[in-house]
């Protein structure tokens, strides 16, 4: 397999003499690792403006600097080079640091710059190569003040001193301090070099004179000569970098191997998620039928309150709490908007128990005389028809019906919430995802529709029906307020222990008239019963609807079963689960990826050994 060796060009300010003249070197540089001389400079410098066009920065053809909107730009332009004999290696070349904003470069550029530099020298497996001109004092040099903050240790900084030979005659002895590494003191010290200048690049002196040119200069020309061999020339800092490269390589492979490690869980988990490939009948079966079992599984702990510690208070996989929320509030709704008129004590007060912010319209004694005077038959004088209480035990529990289809569709609101985020979780593919909800919707409608049915039918048997209980709580209470009543007038009377009994004037406290008595006994009987009633109706659309329509193994929760997949027809199997060309392409891509992060594996923990 061939190696691959990649150069980052970043485009910088517009390409002036020098810069040509860079470029120029580039293209021999591209020659001598194995460039065909079919591809020159003339190719090259296409491409590159063409590139530069897409990034919206100066090219090799770009002349009026003036009308470009920007002329640096945080995109990196990338030349990989591929053979048997490159190296795995990224060399990243990046625009220079400047100080003043001028028309052609403005803060803005500066801060891309700097951006730029710092993304790179501040991950911790880049060996930072600090370049200084010898011509600028170093303490403008500010990519050594980010070098320190990005490696304060000094194990992946190097200095490198360009352009020695374009330096002043008296400068030199600061230049040499710092390349003896006596002003800014780096763990891995300074080196020199010497680059071919525009006017040797224009007049065709090759990489291979460069290399002799520098030679010839170090040893010569004075006081380079003075600095040790190596430490000047582009050969002692390959072989340098060469070292620094391997040492900092062995000592990441141990962080190295801990990220192969971490990516290639991630990728099993992809492909575990994925499942078997879905081409035949069987195997889409088989891929649903799993999906099924992970279903279950987690509707068995949402329902059982079973939840993951890492699931939020209003997750809707937190089912069962969300459904014991709506109950409880139900119940309150239910004896808080239940009765359509107010419950009475026997002092003549809005009983507590059914008290509610909206104001009373009329009184309930005034409504049951009226109901009970328009409903006299042949009955005798003081006694009540049945009937009567009957149609206002209907009119009292009017609001039963609206308050259950709201209780009911918060569920229905729950449920789909809770199978929407289970399918999110344990099927990755959208598609196969989106097919199981179009397939469960029509499912879940029908759920709810036998889940509205069974609220008639209790509400028919509640409110349609006569009037019946076996309840101890009806018979309990009514005596209990009966009672309640004849003490409150023996009371109203001044009769208390240990008052004189007067007989005839007790009698007389107590009974009523016949219509003043049939309210009364209307009013207390209906409200015993309808006390009885409530709890009952609640507790049955809890337990006969909820749980057992909507929470049951019918019901939309649960629909997704391994019944259900086992009765699936093979037309149907393959629009649910079929696989499409993007996933079986996912698959193919995750399978090798996990193959090349096991054979890396393998590989940096021998190298570690």
């Amino acid at each position: 397999m061939a190696k691959r060796e990649a150069i980052d060009l970043t485009t910088a300010d517009g390409l002036d003499n020098e810069q040509r003249a860079r470029l120029l070197g580039i293209i021999d540089q591209l020659r001598e690792l194995g460039i065909t001389s079919e591809f020159g400079c003339q190719e090259f410098g296409n491409i590159f403006d063409e590139a530069a066009s897409c990034m919206g920065v100066p090219g090799p053809k770009t002349i009026d600097f003036e009308k470009l909107d920007k002329r640096f730009s945080g995109d990196i332009l990338k030349v990989e080079l591929s053979g048997p004999n490159h190296r795995h290696l990224s060399v990243v070349d990046v625009p220079g640091l400047f100080h003043n904003a001028t028309k052609f470069q403005t803060e803005e550029d500066r801060a891309i710059i700097r951006k730029l530099i710092e993304d790179y020298i501040t991950d911790g497996r880049t060996i930072i190569l600090a370049v200084m001109d010898a011509r600028n004092n170093l303490a403008n040099q500010e990519v050594f003040s980010m070098a320190r903050a990005a490696d304060p240790a000094g194990k992946r900084t190097v200095g490198i001193i360009t352009k020695c030979d374009a330096l002043q005659e008296g400068d030199e002895d600061g230049v040499l301090r710092i390349a003896q590494n006596q002003v800014e003191k780096l763990t891995h010290g300074w080196f020199a070099v010497r680059n071919r200048s525009t006017k040797e690049i224009n007049e065709g002196v090759t990489v291979e004179g460069r290399h002799r040119i520098e030679k010839d200069f170090f040893a010569q020309a004075h006081p380079w000569k003075s600095l040790q061999k190596n430490r000047v020339g582009i050969d002692a800092l390959k072989g340098f970098l060469g070292h620094l490269l391997y040492d900092h390589i062995r000592s990441e492979f141990p962080a190295v191997i801990k990220d192969i490690e971490g990516l290639s869980s991630e990728t099993e988990k992809d492909l575990e998620l994925l499942g078997l490939p879905r081409q035949s009948a069987s195997d889409q079966r088989r891929f649903l039928m799993r999906l099924v079992c992970v279903y279950q599984s987690q509707v068995h702990k949402a329902l059982h309150g079973n939840y993951d510690e890492a699931l939020d208070a209003q997750s809707p996989l937190k089912l069962r709490m969300h459904v014991r929320k709506l109950n409880d509030q139900f119940a309150l709704l239910m004896s808080r908007k239940g009765h359509a008129k107010l419950f009475r004590t026997i002092q003549g007060k809005i009983d507590s128990d059914f008290k509610r912010q909206e104001q009373e319209t009329q009184n309930i004694y005034e409504w049951i005389r009226g109901y009970y005077v328009d409903s006299r038959g042949p009955e005798l004088p003081g006694i009540v028809n049945p009937v009567v209480i009957e149609n206002m035990f209907r009119q009292q529990s009017s609001p039963w019906e609206a308050l259950g289809k709201i209780y009911l569709g918060a569920i229905a609101d729950l449920v789909c919430a809770f199978n929407t985020q289970v399918l999110k979780s344990i099927v990755p593919d959208d598609e196969v995802r989106e097919n199981l909800r179009a397939f469960l919707s029509p499912r879940e409608q029908e759920n709810k529709h036998q889940a509205l049915d069974c609220l008639q039918r209790i509400l028919n048997d509640e409110r349609g029906g006569v009037l019946q209980t076996v309840n101890h709580y009806y018979a309990d209470t009514l005596s209990s307020i009966r009672r309640e009543r004849v003490l409150a007038r023996l009371e109203g009377l001044g009769f208390n222990d240990g008052v004189p009994f007067d007989t005839e004037k007790v009698l007389k406290s107590v009974h009523l008239s016949n219509d003043d008595q049939a309210v009364y006994d209307i009013h207390d009987m209906l409200k015993a019963y309808y006390k009885v009633a409530i709890k009952r109706f609640t507790d049955n659309i809890v337990m006969q609807v909820t749980e057992r329509h909507i929470l049951g193994d019918d019901g939309p929760v649960k629909v997704l079963s391994p019944d259900l997949i086992g009765s699936l027809t093979e037309l149907q199997l393959a629009e649910l689960a079929g696989e499409s060309f993007m996933t079986a392409s996912r698959r193919n891509d995750l399978t090798a990826k996990a193959e090349r992060f096991r054979k890396a594996l393998d590989v940096a923990r021998v190298a570690v050994m």
